[in-house]
Parts: C-alpha cells; structure tokens; sequence
C-alpha cells in the first residue's frame, strides 16, 4: 500500500490557490469550484475542504496573494532619495509591465470584482478586498512622500482610492483594445496628475 505523503496546510493552501487562479484564467471566475480546483491539483476533493472551510475562504486566500503581489509591484518602485514623479511612474511601469506579463489574471480579477456586486454572498469579501487594495496603495503613497519629505494635498486614503479606481479602469480597457501607447501614456499623466499634488512640509 502507498503511503500517503503528508503535505502542510499551509503548502496545501498555495497549492490551491495556484489551482484556482488557473482554473479560473483557463475558464474565467464563474467557473471556480471546489471541485474543480480539486481536479486541476489533482488532489481529492476533501482536500480542498481540509485546507478552506468554504469556497469564500479560497477566494479569500486567492485575493490575498494578489494583494501581496501588487504590494510588491508597488514597493519594487520605491527608492528613497529619487524625486517622487518618478517613482510614482516607476510605480505605473511596473504595473503595466505586470498587466502585460499576464492580462489573464487581471481579467480575472475584474470578472470577480463583478461577481462581487451581483452575489450577494460575495459582497462582503468583495469590499474586504477592496479595502485591502486601498490600503495597500496608502501605504505606498504614504512612503512615497515620507521619502521625498512632502506632504499630499489631500487624505492619503482619498488619493489612494483614485490612483486604485485609474488603474482598474485603465486596465480593463487596455485588455479590450490590448492599445498599449495609449495606456502608457495615460499611466504617465496618472503618475504626472498625482506627483503636482504633493508640496513641500
């Protein structure tokens, strides 16, 4: 008889967050199940249940590791010393580069913000999550004029939430028209529009 190899909870856990975002970029957020993250991880499905008590609590774990791989985007383009326009385009470069590396997870983050709104079982973890990007962008922002020693014209959490909203939106356009000029140049402005509003203390 084989033995069954004994895998930690917490190595389980990423396992089936990678299964979920590849089922989910093979065949979009609608089509995310337990059991199909269990087939694409090859693992039973009670595994799945061990590891997340419900299917919310997968997808939290899947927004989570987003959110850490946008903060680390974000963080990459910090440098203390450098003038604040440029790491805030630093800032929007790194993230098209990310956008373009792979549009299919980003996609798939806009189809589960939709689904967020629609299913109200959703709703709550939908506005966890968004609070969670906010405050992931204010504390970049926040070190960003730390850094250059100024001050924001405006609470750090309402720059936040619009630098977050010009991002989202303009991704999902350039994943309709895939018109990359266009949304470099857009990026800039954003980080240009952003930098006249910080002012020396």
């Amino acid at each position: 008889m084989t033995k069954r190899v004994h895998v930690p909870v917490a190595t389980r856990r990423a396992q089936l967050v990678e299964a979920a975002m590849r089922v989910m970029r093979r065949d979009g957020a609608w089509a995310l199940t337990t059991r199909a993250v269990a087939k694409d991880a090859e693992v039973p499905l009670g595994a799945v249940h061990y590891a997340f008590d419900s299917k919310t609590s997968l997808m939290r774990a899947v927004y989570a590791a987003d959110i850490d791989s946008a903060a680390t985007v974000l963080g990459g383009a910090l440098n203390p010393g450098d003038d604040p326009r440029e790491v805030l385009r630093r800032a929007v470069r790194r993230y098209a580069a990310s956008l373009r590396l792979d549009p299919q997870v980003e996609l798939v983050f806009q189809e589960l913000g939709l689904m967020g709104v629609r299913d109200e079982e959703l709703t709550a973890l939908s506005r966890e999550a968004v609070v969670d990007y906010r405050a992931e962008v204010a504390r970049f922002l926040t070190q960003v004029a730390a850094d250059a020693g100024q001050v924001w014209d405006a609470p750090v959490e309402v720059l936040a939430e619009s630098l977050f909203g010009s991002l989202i939106g303009l991704a999902q356009n350039w994943l309709g028209t895939r018109d990359d000029a266009l949304l470099d140049d857009c990026l800039e402005d954003v980080a240009d529009q952003l930098a006249r509003r910080l002012s020396v203390q």
